[in-house]
């Protein structure tokens, strides 16, 4: 999840009055009604295919990272980070710290595959106990990247691309440590854990595309800070006790019959996992309530000179974003989970919502407008739907099917990140 790097007091866009290099004023589409298509982009000389408008370019270029107010326990652990960091020798690129952290995920990511491919057994002890170092470590690094950059002096828009960019592919990692040591693999249980928080993710930075400001917290007790750490921690703890022993007791047992006998049936019968999933449901879908409240009541949005009818109108633009993602998550659903192996459904998922939250992240620093149908996501829904409809389709073939768009995505992602780096490295000369 994203990390508080700097803290920018926070406030309405600024209108600039620059020009671009053919006299036109830079436009802020952002608000800009589009459906199916956004904005055709205008090849320059080299005709290599752009992602990036020149207009984009430009608020990229003047864009400012501004998060919202840190919690308690950022302010505590502000000084520890700045203290690691200072370890680091100047010639380290703020760029090579997030990539070190998200080395992390991959490692744990990788032994848990290996271990655990479709969370459906326990990995061993020191698996989990990995997963936690890796967890903190991650966490610890991706709060280091930007002081990293404001010592050398080398901050830049492309950070926070780089930065966020990673966070977002990580959270797959968080996702499949948690998975393992509850083991929920081949229910839907699972997908309800994966699309609930890379749906949540999305809306962190669906926020940020309206407010230009990025949550990472409610209030100042919980944020990303205590969610990451908490996890490190929590994953340490499972790796000193019996997991399947404890987390496959019901609720009944565990309060006892005095207790639980109050409860539903339906409740008390509850498995602790499918107790504790349940509450992280219930949890997320709080937080996008509250997400969605700050944007469609934001000034940027619900502007206090607008008409009902005006207001109303940007408030519907506003939600039309999240249909793409809000279909993603359908999708998952619509597979039945013991028709595929877990993991091929995970990762393909994963990578469809990382392409089109990296879109976002990017369209937002760009302020360009961002379709509400992301074509992006239409092959994994195309493939959901083949594989709950198809009885012919074997579990080997939905999986093959799965592993294609793996590749697939995998080629659409890095060729979309390259082809957008070089923009923006091009733009700023860098």
């Amino acid at each position: 999840m994203a990390a508080p790097k700097k803290h920018i007091d926070g406030g309405p866009a600024v209108t600039t009055n620059s020009t671009l290099t053919n006299g036109n004023v830079p436009q802020d589409e952002t608000f800009l009604p589009c459906i199916f298509i956004e904005p055709l982009i205008a090849r320059d000389a080299s005709s290599k295919p752009k992602t990036i408008s020149a207009d984009g370019l430009h608020f990229i270029s003047i864009h400012q990272y501004r998060p919202g107010s840190p919690t308690y326990l950022d302010s505590f652990l502000n000084p520890f980070w700045t203290f690691l960091t200072n370890f680091l020798p100047l010639w380290i690129a703020p760029n090579m710290v997030t990539t070190f952290g998200g080395l992390h995920c991959g490692l744990a990511y990788g032994v848990l595959w290996y271990y655990a491919p479709d969370f459906d057994v326990s990995p061993p002890d020191w698996v989990v106990a990995l997963c936690a170092y890796c967890t903190m470590a991650y966490y610890t690094l991706d709060c280091m990247d930007g002081k990293q950059s404001r010592r050398t002096g080398t901050s830049s828009p492309l950070g926070q691309l780089f930065d966020h960019g990673f966070d977002c592919i990580c959270t797959l990692a968080h996702l499949a440590t948690v998975s393992s040591y509850v083991v929920c693999g081949g229910t839907y249980w699972y997908i309800l854990l994966q699309t609930t928080l890379q749906f949540a993710f999305f809306m962190a930075q669906w926020e940020e595309y309206f407010t230009h400001v990025l949550p990472h917290c409610a209030g100042k007790v919980i944020g990303v800070t205590e969610v990451n750490y908490s996890l490190g921690l929590l994953a340490l703890a499972n790796s000193l006790i019996d997991r399947e022993a404890f987390y496959s007791r019901t609720l009944s047992a565990i309060a006892g019959d005095s207790l639980a006998g109050n409860l539903p049936i339906c409740v008390r019968n509850l498995e602790l996992r499918h107790f504790l999933m349940t509450g992280w449901g219930i949890m997320s879908v709080v937080l996008m309530i509250l997400s969605i409240q700050r944007v469609i009541f934001h000034p940027r949005v619900a502007k206090p000179s607008f008409t009902t009818v005006q207001r109303l109108k940007q408030q519907v633009n506003a939600l039309s974003k999240l249909a793409t993602p809000f279909a993603l998550c359908v999708g998952g659903f619509l597979i039945p989970p013991t028709s595929v192996r877990t993991r091929y459904l995970s990762v393909t998922m994963g990578l469809a919502f990382s392409l089109i939250t990296k879109k976002m992240i990017v369209y937002g620093m760009a302020k360009m407008a961002f379709a509400v149908v992301q074509w992006d996501a239409v092959p994994f829904l195309l493939a959901a739907v083949w594989i709950r409809c198809d009885d012919r389709l074997t579990r080997e073939g939905a999986d093959f099917v799965l592993g294609v768009l793996c590749f697939w995505y995998t080629w659409r992602m890095l060729r979309w990140i390259n082809l957008t780096i070089d923009q923006i490295c091009d733009r700023l000369d860098i």
